[in-house]
């Protein structure tokens, strides 16, 4: 992003268990919200529920090297293990920096 701005983006794409949806949704605000929010560097996060029971997360950061620190800490390594009940299959997220940004 021009400006020196950097901003980094982490997305997963999941694959939610019939029916787990509203329990995710809960889960995620209880439990990963709190978590994102102390973590430095921390920007924003938004969740994405699809038509056929995909959810695809998007975490923002200030710099990569911040968000990688969110991915290896305990605390999300944690939460995620208590999540698995919720998603069919592993998450593989993918991770890169943002290249334009634009709100309303």
């Amino acid at each position: 992003m021009k400006g020196g701005d950097e901003m980094y983006c982490m997305i997963s794409v999941n694959q939610v268990k019939p029916g787990k949806l509203e329990a995710l949704t809960k889960f995620l605000e209880k439990d990963f919200v709190p978590l994102l929010k102390k973590s430095p560097g921390f920007r924003g996060a938004y969740a994405v529920a699809g038509p056929k029971g995909e959810y695809t997360g998007f975490m923002l950061w200030n710099s990569r090297s911040e968000a990688e620190a969110y991915a290896k800490s305990p605390g999300r390594k944690k939460l995620l293990e208590a999540a698995a009940e919720f998603y069919e299959g592993t998450m593989k997220p993918q991770y890169g920096e943002v290249i334009i940004a634009a709100t309303a």
